[in-house]
């Protein structure tokens, strides 16, 4: 069996680490890369592999980051079967909709902008019609069930990875020669007592593992601690007279930061006020998660049981069209507005940070992973002057962030989730993490006995003995 990671490899984004064995060539995820534009529209525009040549894709969950370049790929000529779980489907054949309307209206809004400035024109990296290809070819599968692939001899299943609805850990056995190899990969693994989902299902036993270490340098607060920081800070924004604007993925992040402001009301954290969740995208996975309670933990359903929806009360409204949303920026007074993309790098949170960021009463709130060069984590930063659209604009607006929404394992939880299969293990491969988290994740697997743990780099190709 061999190896090749050709995305995530030292970075966040972009996951794609194809698998080739005896019998069958698979691809775990095929992500988007988000960052420097130039490098990321080439690789987002282009394989390093013969796309026909596949037998399938399997998909660890619906983040732009691991499904967002499945249309490159099947343009390219793949017609097999992308094979994720049931929810999983449901949640990317939304998001890469999403993701051709994003571009294609971006790219509209670049080019009457910036081409009459004598700026040269962009093209969407995928339209809706090559989005419709890629939905075609999606399959699902259930957890804990095992599937074929190309024949016998290579089989996978799905286990819940409890890091967003219908997100799996792919378990891969490929029979080569007399010997069978047990692949793992995390995808991103959830945090235990997370918001609304299950806990993470414990590590199978395995030979090798693609792990991933996005917060492997770190230990995140409390779920508590976090719920009660959101509070203050929308609290202290309304006090200025300002906006709160949360960027927010529209999986899992928007539905958490919504129901954490509905418990944080109930409670008296927090008094009643406006919140919008401006997102298309967002409201439309919100009903995904409405369909698939049985991934709800068993603290959801007793909400569910008592106030019926986690995702709904008397303060919140959901826009889908653009008037409604250019509406929101003329409200005066304070108000919470959620919007995607999480990473500020496009959609509709795009236009209320441009908007609101010169106004020192406002607060622009993380709640998420900034990756490396994006706008989301220039501000973060610190950044005095940000471009958005082509234009100049100075940061008056508070900066804040709350670390405990992730919805990734940290250093500790990653760690103890494979802690009772080290002793098995032949080498652990350190992916979708920064050098500095990466370096920091590896370190702490050679210290639970695994020798062989790396984080391996862009192209890299090992194979497994």
């Amino acid at each position: 069996m061999r190896v090749t990671f050709w995305g995530a490899a030292r970075q966040v984004t972009g996951s794609a680490h194809l698998i080739e064995t005896e019998s069958a060539r698979v691809l775990f995820d095929c992500g988007l890369m988000q960052g420097h534009r130039a490098e990321a529209n080439e690789r987002n525009a282009t394989l390093p592999f013969a796309a026909d040549s596949l037998d399938a894709v399997l998909l660890s969950h619906a983040h732009l980051d691991h499904c967002g370049k499945l249309p490159t790929l099947t343009k390219h000529g793949f017609r097999r079967e992308v094979i994720g779980t049931h929810a999983t489907n449901d949640l990317t054949r939304i998001m890469l909709l999403d993701a051709a309307k994003i571009q294609e209206q971006d790219a509209a809004y670049w080019n009457k902008k910036n081409v009459p400035r004598g700026q040269a024109p962009i093209e969407p990296l995928y339209t809706r019609e090559d989005a419709l290809d890629a939905i075609h070819v999606l399959s699902g599968r259930s957890y804990d069930y095992w599937f074929d692939l190309s024949d016998a001899r290579a089989r996978a299943q799905f286990l819940d990875a409890g890091h967003i609805l219908g997100s799996a850990i792919t378990v891969f056995h490929a029979q080569e020669g007399d010997r069978l190899v047990r692949l793992g990969y995390t995808g991103d693994l959830g945090i235990k007592n997370k918001l609304i989902l299950r806990d993470p299902e414990p590590a199978p036993p395995l030979d090798y593992l693609i792990m991933e270490g996005t917060y492997g340098d770190r230990v995140h607060p409390s779920r508590s601690d976090s719920e009660a920081q959101l509070a203050r800070i929308i609290t202290e924004t309304k006090a200025r007279g300002g906006k709160t604007i949360i960027p927010a993925f529209a999986l899992d992040r928007t539905q958490e930061v919504v129901y954490s402001i509905h418990r944080s009301i109930l409670n008296g954290a927090l008094d009643p006020l406006p919140v919008f969740v401006d997102s298309p995208l967002a409201m439309d996975a919100t009903e995904i998660y409405r369909m698939h309670p049985e991934d709800f933990d068993a603290e959801t359903e007793a909400f569910m049981e008592k106030y019926e929806d986690p995702f709904g009360f008397r303060q919140l409204t959901y826009t889908r069209d653009v008037e409604a949303s250019k509406a929101i920026n003329e409200l005066q007074g304070p108000v919470v507005i959620i919007a995607s993309s999480g990473m500020v790098e496009s959609g509709r949170i795009l236009h209320h940070v441009k908007n609101n960021i010169g106004d020192s009463r406002n607060t622009i709130l993380f709640v998420g992973y900034q990756a490396e060069n994006t706008l989301g984590r220039r501000i973060q930063d610190g950044a005095r002057h940000v471009r958005i659209f082509g234009e100049e604009y100075t940061v008056r607006a508070q900066i804040e962030r709350v670390d405990g929404f992730s919805a990734h394992a940290d250093h500790t939880g990653l760690l103890d989730w494979v802690k009772p299969i080290a002793h098995d293990l032949k080498g652990v491969f350190v992916v979708h993490a920064e050098e500095r988290a990466a370096d920091a994740l590896v370190q702490g697997l050679h210290e639970l006995g695994i020798e062989n743990a790396i984080a391996p780099e862009y192209g890299q190709q090992i194979n497994l003995q």
